[in-house]
């Protein structure tokens, strides 16, 4: 019934909508056009721009990396699929015309899963695009994933993983963003026990809840303070006219309000600075928001089994830090780690994995010796701040840099 009343809501503003798009169109083209010399007419072209782009039934934008600055030169980049499974997509960024000798290393980035698409990493792939060999985990809202398909597990996502590594190939490093922080600690220990060769040569946990138990945030709280059963009840099931529809899903538009409602002032804010720049006529401000809030109002759904055994294996049970988490069936020790090197990455003011929940690893990897761990923490950015942004690109993404070239055997030599 949830998600029937969310489609009927998406239906129901049609009218409205209609009317802010005409609105603004008189406005911005037509017979109103000489109200934009005025505060009244920018301020209503910004509340019609407001209300269209909030009230929009939105699917996956996309990335829109068409090209790359690498050594001076410029090369056109295309996506191209390297595998495709029921639930995700692998993507890689192709780089035209790149010398054939020139040595890229591998980076698979693994996108969370966390009401968000992929995209919302647009900025980190673009700034790791120049040195490296990008992939990235391009995952599908569960509403558009058929019934046939089965349910999509913790342990269907660590078997992506390694197939994805399997395509990408041996010396690849992998950094996880956010929740997959948890599954790409696993994947290392049960890649390096099974003496896999495409074992990552590095991890890079980025603000990810490795152990939730160290610096606690409102999220870890709101995930301690209900029971297993009441998060099943925030489950819906897919409608008519989905490809996915009877499927059960954690609907992305429940995901967006529990991310707003942790800090709604903060959005009010942005909202209301944003019509503060309508009326000052301050085009570039403007563009920054409307590309950030056209990005966060894009909305994937999850698949009902993940996010009940994300929800309990990772912020009630604490089962990786614990040494009781199970890849069909066989406990994930983390102490297998003994060769990839790991570098663990958090940001000061992140309130959604506190610092020190990444961190963590470096504990929990006990045998890993020193000379292969690395730890980083951004003085003044929050969660997105890690991986997106000025800060990530000019101070975080360059420590990635040095640690994959210390760490890359090849590269290095190359860089002596």
């Amino acid at each position: 019934m949830l998600y029937h009343l969310h489609d009927l809501r998406a239906l129901g503003v049609i009218p409205a909508r209609s009317l802010a798009v005409g609105t603004q169109m008189a406005l911005l083209s037509g017979p109103l056009t000489l109200l934009m010399n005025t505060p009244g007419g920018r301020l209503t072209e910004g509340y019609c721009d407001m209300f269209e782009r909030c009230t929009r039934y939105t699917k996956k934008p996309s990335f829109g990396i068409s090209s790359i600055e690498v050594d001076k030169n410029i090369y056109s980049v295309c996506e191209e699929m390297i595998m495709e499974k029921p639930f995700c997509r692998l993507l890689h960024f192709k780089k035209q015309g790149l010398p054939s000798d020139k040595y890229e290393p591998n980076v698979l980035i693994i996108a969370p899963i966390s009401g968000h698409f992929a995209t919302l990493l647009r900025d980190t792939v673009k700034r790791m695009l120049p040195l490296h060999n990008v992939f990235i985990t391009d995952w599908i809202s569960a509403c558009e994933v058929p019934l046939k398909h089965g349910v999509f597990s913790l342990d269907t996502y660590l078997d992506y993983l390694i197939d994805f590594l399997r395509a990408i190939g041996q010396r690849t490093h992998v950094m996880a963003v956010c929740q997959p922080a948890v599954q790409v600690m696993a994947i290392a220990a049960i890649l390096e026990e099974a003496h896999d060769p495409v074992c990552p040569i590095t991890i890079i946990p980025m603000g990810g809840p490795i152990d939730p138990r160290r610096n606690p945030t409102s999220v870890n709280r709101f995930a301690e303070t209900y029971s297993l059963k009441d998060f099943e009840k925030m489950l819906a099931l897919v409608p008519l006219g989905h490809s996915g529809t009877g499927r059960r899903v954690y609907p992305g538009f429940l995901q967006l309000t529990a991310f707003l409602n942790m800090n709604p002032q903060n959005h009010m804010g942005k909202h209301i600075q944003y019509l503060e720049d309508c009326v000052a006529g301050r085009e570039d401000k403007k563009k920054v928001h409307t590309t950030f809030y056209d990005e966060y109002f894009s909305l994937l759904d999850m698949d009902g089994t993940y996010f009940l055994e994300t929800i309990d294996h990772i912020f009630q049970r604490y089962t990786l830090p614990r040494g009781l988490m199970t890849y069909h069936g066989h406990k994930i020790d983390l102490c297998a780690i003994e060769k990839t090197a790991l570098l663990t990455l958090e940001g000061e003011k992140d309130d959604i994995s506190g610092p020190g929940q990444t961190y963590a690893a470096q504990d929990l990897c006990a045998r890993l010796p020193a000379s292969k761990k690395a730890h980083y923490i951004q003085p003044g950015v929050g969660h997105y701040g890690v991986f997106s942004g000025s800060r990530w690109r000019q101070s975080i993404a360059p420590k990635v840099e040095d640690f994959i070239r210390a760490h890359d055997p090849i590269w290095s030599a190359e860089h002596v």
